[in-house]
């Protein structure tokens, strides 16, 4: 059973990804152009670089929970400054992150 860790401070999402490893990543509420309701974030590491994906963030009123969408987009980062200022620009605020 795997559980989820809430991240409350962007200096918190900052250590987090700082110390991710590649069967670890970060689930994030976007504020991005284009995608249902700004989206989510996703981040991890693959081959050494941050990956992101954005998605679709679409409401299920079923479970009543927000769920990833179809459409997706894809960006690599080499340094943490690159994908924190990405990230700066693109998140919801106040901020709403989770480490799974």
């Amino acid at each position: 059973m795997y559980r989820e860790h809430r991240i409350r401070s962007f200096k918190e999402l900052k250590d987090f990804i700082l110390a991710l490893d590649e069967d670890e990543g970060i689930r994030i509420f976007g504020k991005v152009k284009g995608f249902t309701k700004g989206g989510f974030i996703f981040i991890g590491i693959y081959m050494g670089k941050y990956c992101v994906m954005i998605c679709d963030r679409i409401w299920n009123q079923k479970s009543k929970s927000y769920l990833v969408g179809s459409k997706s987009k894809y960006f690599y980062f080499s340094e943490i400054k690159e994908l924190l200022t990405f990230l700066e620009i693109n998140i919801e605020k106040p901020l709403k992150a989770w480490l799974y």
